[in-house]
């Protein structure tokens, strides 16, 4: 029975994946164009992304080998956090600098494992933990946006680097699903990050509702146009 909802579930997604592009991207582009990069919360976000770079540079020149085993422990943690959310139990994680890793988990049968499997190449894990703390605490100190603009870059940069047909990860999904998956839940995922750092906390609760809004209004009108034709 899960196995049945979890296909319908899936296929119903992809089904709407034009129209979430539509919603949320349209919200992205209303962010970008409404955004002045002389405000102060844009500045500084831009300014912990910028500051990435040096620090990037730095970490391979004299910490490659610690950087490496960083950036796998984080690609491995973004399975294990969203494995949870599909009721999967952790049972072990293995995490090398320069071998790769994986993590073991039981739990409701290949259930959601598309979700975790992609999980790594459009959720920044890190960018959101701090979005979500800052969310609930009602925290926009500049240093906060500082530390966000960081590690969005951290992920920007990495996912890059990682995302590529030849990785197990997307074999094991397939070209189609990826394809289809990971573009809209890039543009969801950051998108909520320049929503939270244009408008705060009410900016990113409007990205939401809005995107959502826009993507149902779309599939609502093409239905009402292919009934009267």
């Amino acid at each position: 029975m899960l196995q049945i909802i979890n296909k319908i579930s899936l296929a119903f997604f992809l089904v709407c994946t034009p129209f979430l592009i539509y919603g949320f991207g349209l919200e992205t582009l209303q962010i970008m164009s409404k955004s002045s990069f002389s405000n102060y919360r844009w500045q500084a976000f831009l300014f912990g992304g910028v500051m990435f770079f040096p620090c990037l540079f730095l970490a391979k020149r004299y910490f490659y080998s610690g950087w490496c085993y960083l950036q796998t422990l984080e690609h491995e943690l973004t399975h294990l956090l969203i494995g949870l959310l599909f009721l999967k139990i952790p049972t072990g994680i293995r995490v090398s600098a320069h071998e790769g890793g994986e993590v073991r988990q039981i739990g409701l049968g290949t259930t959601g494992q598309i979700w975790v499997t992609l999980a790594p190449y459009f959720f920044p894990t890190i960018s959101i933990a701090i979005l979500i703390c800052a969310y609930f605490a009602g925290l926009n100190a500049l240093f906060m946006l500082c530390i966000l603009g960081w590690t969005t870059a951290f992920h920007l940069i990495t996912n890059w680097s990682e995302t590529s047909f030849r990785q197990t990860d997307l074999q094991k999904v397939g070209i189609l699903k990826t394809i289809l998956i990971l573009p809209v839940m890039n543009l969801i995922c950051y998108g909520s990050v320049l929503a939270f750092v244009a408008g705060g906390s009410k900016g990113f609760s409007r990205f939401w509702v809005d995107g959502f809004a826009e993507a149902f209004s779309l599939a609502v009108k093409l239905l009402f146009y292919n009934s009267t034709k």
